[in-house]
């Protein structure tokens, strides 16, 4: 699990990337293309409205795409999507639960999230499973790059998949613009945060707070990163299987500190607002980005406010 500040960019990885292309310009002052929106703001944090908005898009593509593969001859599930978590949603940022069971996930690592296979794909022979694949996806190589602020992305312009974004967004590069460039802009603004004032004051709590537990770290992110290189210390030594009887392993020993510390960081952190100090310390910098950037968020809210009004006609709300 990455941690609070990386946690709120929405991208993988604990770390910001720098962005290339025309979105690569530092936030800075509010200029002639107006403050962002709150639809834009939210779609950048992931917080606000946007789970919400979000769900129903991923809903009403199933759906599309349910038709479109029935009429290829295919089963595909028209399911509701799931409501993904919302960036202002500090207990489930922080997630106790999964830190008492695997710690922050570096000696255990958390099961993964994807969904397995549908049963009614697994059992199809191997040249239907290839008919389902070039329904869905089309050809391998009918691909359209697609810059996103970050660097590019290949998107399929054929099969169900391709179509029903089309009919969504208009089309694949707006529907990847829309949900690959907010995570960009998004990450851009990592390094900034840790010095907002009021997330610098929170941080100073949650200091106190993990010093009075016993775990003296400057903040989530260096206590991740201790951890991982002690970790990787102890599995060097490999110095597992001689323990005497009732005294645990190294590795044992680590997975108790991991889990008390994650905990421990957790806790802290919900006890003095960290997550909501991170959240709204972020808000607060979308709207200090540049002209050009608040220009490109403008066009992509407009592109969501029209896909989010074909998706509730899809399913219809």
């Amino acid at each position: 699990m990455c941690l609070l500040v990386a946690a709120l960019a929405g991208l993988s990885g604990c770390s910001a990337t720098t962005p290339d292309g025309p979105a690569a310009s530092r936030p800075g002052p509010s200029g002639p293309a107006g403050r962002p929106s709150t639809a834009a703001v939210d779609m950048v944090t992931r917080s606000g409205g946007w789970p919400r908005t979000q769900q129903t898009l991923d809903t009403a593509l199933n759906e599309l795409v349910h038709r479109c593969m029935a009429r290829a001859g295919f089963t595909y599930p028209a399911a509701r999507g799931p409501l993904p978590v919302a960036f202002d949603d500090a207990s489930a940022l922080v997630d106790l639960r999964r830190r008492e069971r695997y710690g922050y996930g570096i000696a255990s690592a958390p099961p993964g999230t994807g969904q397995p296979s549908a049963p009614y794909y697994t059992e199809l022979d191997a040249d239907r499973r290839r008919r389902f694949d070039l329904a869905f996806s089309g050809p391998p190589d009918a691909k359209k790059e697609v810059e996103t602020g970050t660097g590019t992305v290949r998107v399929g312009v054929r099969g169900c998949d391709a179509e029903a974004r089309r009919e969504l967004a208009g089309d694949v590069v707006s529907w990847a613009r829309m949900y690959y460039t907010p995570q960009a802009l998004n990450g851009r603004l990592d390094a900034l945060v840790p010095r907002q004032p009021s997330y610098v004051a929170a941080l100073a709590r949650w200091r106190a707070c993990m010093a009075e537990r016993g775990h003296p770290f400057a903040s989530p992110e260096k206590a991740h990163a201790e951890l991982a290189a002690a970790f990787e210390r102890t599995r060097k030594t490999g110095r597992t299987a001689k323990a005497r009887q009732g005294e645990t392993s190294p590795q044992r020993r680590f997975r108790q500190r991991e889990r008390a510390v994650a905990v421990a960081d957790g806790k802290c952190a919900l006890e003095v607002s960290l997550p909501q100090a991170a959240i709204a310390a972020r808000r607060a910098l979308v709207r200090t980005l540049p002209e050009q950037d608040r220009a490109v968020l403008a066009d992509l809210t407009r592109t969501q406010a029209e896909a989010l009004a074909r998706a509730r006609e899809v399913i219809g709300r």
